[in-house]
């Protein structure tokens, strides 16, 4: 690990597989969240020393498409990534979607929802690298067959779309079982859970709800302040909303006047949109406590890791 001083935080670099891997100096991926990530965040998290993310599906046309990744390259040299869904039936668009991505030789696509096989070969043609959303071994060793380069483990906890095994038993038993090198996704808002999921074997870190709480963000102000406002306990884990298990902020499925209390109950005001109103939130919200830059999430992230690592309990 080596850190250089600068305004604010040390510049610094991690060395992992999978900052070797993507030519990042820190082992912080942003996630690619529906709605929130556009080229302000994905540029300032890059800038950081992390790799910023977007869904393509943030983008209703192949234009815009074009256009949102013209920005970004215009305003950042630096490596970064996008979420691509394979499934026909939620991304029917993810062949013309794919052209585009490696038209500009995007450094990242990260899959979810089907098998990268589809695209293993083309995107290797252009360098860029494939991680894979899994949440369960079966999965993982479906996606390491197809070709991946990683996994992006999905643990208990984390916001939207998450898996139900705690992250302290995921991380490890992913990368023991398949060799791969291993993303840890799930309550990352810190250079604590940081450490914790470094030291059970993961070789980066993948933030998603802590970046919905920077200025950066793409998210309404008040979807940032409950973010803030919110407690781990009031995170709802439920398929109710969007046909799969996710976590939502409780407040916001209350606001919608979704009763998800009472079995197979689906009463959302017409007025609100799922997928625009109900917001998804991680267990991580415990430690978010201000509205920050994304820059400052990711160094802030880098130096409390290396500090933390310096002060745990020696052997004597």
């Amino acid at each position: 690990m080596e850190s250089d001083q600068n305004e604010s935080f040390p510049l610094m670099k991690i060395k992992t597989p999978v900052t070797e891997m993507l030519g990042i100096n820190l082992p912080i991926i942003g996630a690619p969240m529906f709605l929130v990530s556009y080229p302000d965040l994905v540029v300032a998290v890059s800038e950081a020393g992390g790799l910023g993310t977007f869904p393509s599906q943030n983008y209703r046309t192949i234009e815009e498409l074009r256009r949102g990744l013209e920005d970004i390259r215009s305003r950042t040299k630096k490596p970064i990534g996008v979420n691509l869904i394979l499934h026909k039936a939620h991304n029917p668009n993810w062949a013309k979607h794919l052209e585009i991505l490696l038209e500009f030789k995007v450094e990242l696509i990260i899959t979810s929802l089907g098998s990268p096989r589809s695209i293993i070969n083309e995107a290797k043609s252009v360098g860029t690298k494939v991680f894979c959303d899994v949440t369960t071994l079966r999965h993982a060793n479906l996606v390491a067959k197809s070709g991946a380069d990683a996994l992006v483990a999905v643990a208990q906890g984390a916001g939207g779309h998450a898996g139900n095994i705690s992250p302290f038993s995921l991380f490890p038993y992913l990368k023991k079982e398949i060799g791969l090198p291993v993303l840890a996704a799930g309550a990352i808002s810190g250079g604590a859970q940081m450490a914790a999921a470094m030291s059970l074997g993961a070789d980066a870190v993948y933030i998603g709800t802590r970046l919905i709480a920077t200025k950066e963000a793409a998210a309404s102000q008040e979807y940032k302040e409950m973010i803030v406002e919110s407690a781990p306990e009031e995170i709802v884990y439920t398929e109710k909303i969007s046909g799969i298990p996710a976590n939502w902020l409780k407040r916001s499925v209350e606001k919608a006047g979704d009763n998800f209390h009472n079995e197979g109950s689906t009463d959302i005001d017409q007025e609100f949109k799922r997928w625009r109103d109900i917001w998804s939130a991680g267990h991580g919200v415990a430690q978010i406590d201000s509205i920050i830059p994304a820059g400052d999430v990711i160094k802030g992230m880098a130096a409390e890791y290396a500090d933390i690592v310096n002060k745990l309990p020696k052997l004597v």
